[in-house]
């Protein structure tokens, strides 16, 4: 066999290995998400990829199959250019895209929630798409109707940036409350040990001589017994800086008696001894060092530094969402 052949029948068989059963992916999420006037088929599929559906995107941007459509794949360089791209005039705009080439390169096909399979275009890299639309007219390389695709690509280029399209999909589809309920379990799973730690002393005495002399009460260092609002002061001040969720979780894992009225262990026993400990430990002296610079018995100068210290967190990931509710799902 000539070696331009063998080229072609290796290029063959790695298109064949790239659109096997293997490789289509699944929407786990569906929607439609609007740019301006222009409203596009999406989905978010199990590897958490956003896509909009390549069929929708063409006929939406108003590209049509035709004669005019070259070869979906380069042999030479095993490039696979989707429809919305396969247009011989387009190639030398496209090739100029390294991050657009190595996209092309994994094609991604899925399967819809009703069954049919898609073709899916990355959030990421559309942009790249309606740029190489842009300079193709810029260089006036483009006919009539493919002017207008490249106008439409251009409203598109210059209204979006790509942390918004996965923003936008994530909205159409539903998916930001699944991703919120994702991201609290790998928090919730790097912070919560599986099994109860044994107990050990986390607390130092500094903290709790500390908290009384603000608060302008006698300390008695004989005795470990606290009065129960160290408990309610040591859940506001180190437990729930803690990330969302995580006290919550302390809670259910570690619950009152309905006898005693106490827990039977130290929330921190839960705590993952890698990163849930660590953090607390650290959270632990820095409220130590806050509480050494007040007064005694100016507990409100104290609640200044505090608030600025630690002001409400903004644009948290679980805003407008219940963790109680995500944490009930798990």
């Amino acid at each position: 066999m000539p070696a331009s052949d063998k080229k072609v029948a290796r290029a063959k068989q790695g298109a064949a290995a790239r659109w096997s059963d293997e490789t289509v992916r699944f929407a786990i999420d569906e929607g439609e998400v609007q740019f301006g006037d222009l409203t596009f088929r999406c989905a978010v599929l199990d590897d958490e990829s956003r896509v909009i559906n390549g069929t929708e995107f063409m006929r939406v941007m108003g590209i049509y199959r035709s004669g005019a459509l070259s070869t979906r794949r380069s042999e030479d360089d095993e490039i696979y250019f989707p429809l919305h791209l396969a247009f011989k005039n387009l190639r030398p705009f496209i090739l100029e895209d390294v991050d657009l080439v190595e996209a092309l390169r994994e094609p991604i096909r899925y399967r819809s929630v009703k069954g049919s399979i898609a073709e899916g275009i990355p959030a990421q890299v559309l942009r790249r798409i309606c740029s190489v639309w842009v300079r193709a007219r810029a260089a006036g390389v483009l006919g009539t109707s493919q002017r207008n695709v490249a106008d439409k690509a251009e409203t598109l280029l210059n209204a979006l940036a790509d942390v918004a399209i996965i923003a936008l999909i994530d909205e159409a589809t539903g998916y930001q409350k699944r991703r919120a309920h994702n991201e609290l379990q790998k928090i919730l799973s790097a912070y919560i040990a599986a099994e109860l730690l044994p107990w050990q002393t986390r607390f130092p005495i500094s903290y709790y001589e500390q908290i009384y002399r603000v608060m302008g009460w006698p300390y008695d260092a004989s005795t470990t017994k606290r009065t129960a609002y160290i408990g309610k002061l040591t859940n506001k001040l180190i437990y729930e800086k803690l990330p969302p969720g995580v006290l919550p979780q302390l809670r259910r894992k570690n619950p009152t008696d309905a006898t005693t009225k106490r827990r039977k262990h130290k929330h921190f026993q839960f705590l993952t001894e890698d990163v849930g400990n660590v953090h607390l430990d650290k959270q632990i002296s820095a409220i130590t060092t806050l509480l050494r610079a007040t007064p005694s018995g100016n507990w409100r100068f104290f609640e200044t530094l505090f608030n600025n210290a630690y002001p409400p967190p903004q644009g948290d990931l679980f805003a407008g969402l219940d963790v109680e509710r995500l944490l009930d799902e798990k």
